[in-house]
């Protein structure tokens, strides 16, 4: 996947609003260059001195209302996620497979597809577990190789150690990260998968912050400093990936051995398990923005094209396949829009909305996208319009998105 983009496209973009208006709007005729939306960009210093796009269209009669910079190349942030949902409706079935595995002798051989949902807070319940909990053979983990780099292309880095930024693993555990809680009346701190209790160091310190938690950027060590012990302390840290940790964590919470080897016995077939509905992760994915789920979806979809994860591969696919009626052109690299190398039109994404709206029940597609004033992302926005706008939006420094 080649990344070259015209230096124009590259600039600092402070704003994007991408809208798509569900209901007709039979009723509203007016002159683009005469209405006050349009002197309101004019006017307003915010529109005025960023990069800034509008575009608001009537699915029904399939005209634009409004338009204002949409064929230009904005970083869509989160909005990157539309897409992401839009490759799974099509590529993915009912189910997300869990693993992959075969029984051979007295062991039972599995490898990983990228199922981020094993152990994952967000999911009451995991086939995965009971399936190698209740298995009396012995274990044994093949890793399946992965093309991605722990992080995507084009994200901060140094944000390793903050919660929306887990690695990427072809097996995730526990969402990748590790949840540190203490509450006013207690001393310790709580450490959940328990295993990373070991590692955490904690310390007072009356000089700094309230608290501190930070991590090794390449190590399982954690530092604590804390400044007052009455303190409320719920925090999330992405941990290191490893095939030792992976296992390590696995054995600790099946309380079995695990052996490690390097591929599947030659005469050994392989069968898939499945796990939660792939339904409740795209909601998740839109809902609330979950990054982590976001990347291991794309990650999941690419068993559909060998042995080796790749996003890369996904998006190739799903560019070459699936968003081809796509009149701009758009720079597609990751699942999660972590990364400013992602560059989208207010057009594209209103296309890819108006294809969701129509392949998808409009109820679900609705109960998929955060509600304004109501719940979601969204819970805090336009409150004075509760439930009117169903939409996705996308944030990070310099840049803010709303599609819907």
């Amino acid at each position: 996947m080649k990344h070259n983009w015209p230096i124009d496209k590259l600039c600092i973009n402070l704003t994007l609003l991408s809208v798509l208006i569900i209901s007709s709007c039979a009723t509203t005729k007016f002159k683009v260059d005469k209405t006050p939306i349009n002197k309101y960009f004019e006017k307003n210093p915010v529109f005025r001195e960023s990069h800034s796009g509008l575009l608001v269209y009537d699915v029904e009669r399939k005209s634009t209302i409004f338009d204002y910079n949409a064929q230009k190349h904005f970083v869509p942030a989160s909005n990157t996620k539309l897409l992401t949902i839009y490759t799974a409706t099509e590529m993915m079935g009912d189910r997300v497979p869990a693993l992959e595995y075969c029984i051979a002798s007295d062991s039972l051989y599995f490898t990983g597809t990228g199922d981020p949902s094993f152990l994952y807070t967000h999911f009451d319940y995991s086939p995965t577990l009971d399936f190698l909990q209740s298995n009396q053979h012995q274990l044994v983990y093949i890793n399946k190789p992965m093309a991605d780099k722990r992080l995507g292309p084009g994200w901060a880095w140094d944000d390793y150690p903050y919660y929306y930024s887990p690695e990427k693993a072809s097996f995730p555990i526990y969402g990748n990260v590790v949840k540190f809680h203490k509450t006013p009346e207690s001393q310790k701190v709580s450490v959940m998968p328990k295993a990373f209790e070991i590692q955490l160091v904690v310390h007072s310190d009356s000089s700094g912050n309230a608290y501190q938690l930070t991590r090794k950027e390449f190590e399982n060590l954690f530092y604590f400093q804390i400044q007052d012990s009455t303190m409320e302390i719920n925090e999330v840290v992405p941990f290191t990936y490893s095939i030792e940790t992976f296992v390590k964590l696995l054995a600790d919470t099946l309380k079995k051995p695990i052996t490690i080897i390097g591929q599947f016995p030659s005469n050994c077939a392989r069968q898939t398990l499945y796990s939660v509905p792939t339904d409740s992760i795209s909601k998740h994915i839109l809902m609330e923005s979950d990054n982590f789920l976001a990347e291991q979806m794309i990650l999941v979809i690419s068993n559909q094209f060998g042995d080796t994860l790749s996003s890369e591969k996904t998006i190739d696919y799903a560019m070459e396949n699936l968003l081809t009626d796509l009149k701009d052109q758009i720079y597609w690299v990751d699942g999660s829009g972590l990364s400013r190398y992602n560059q989208v039109t207010p057009k594209a994404l209103v296309a890819i909305l108006e294809t969701l709206y129509l392949k998808v029940p409009r109820d679900k597609l609705f109960a998929f996208l955060p509600d304004s004033g109501k719940n979601g992302i969204l819970e805090n926005s336009f409150p004075n319009l509760p439930g009117k706008i169903h939409a996705k939006t996308g944030s990070m420094s310099h840049v803010y998105n709303l599609s819907g």
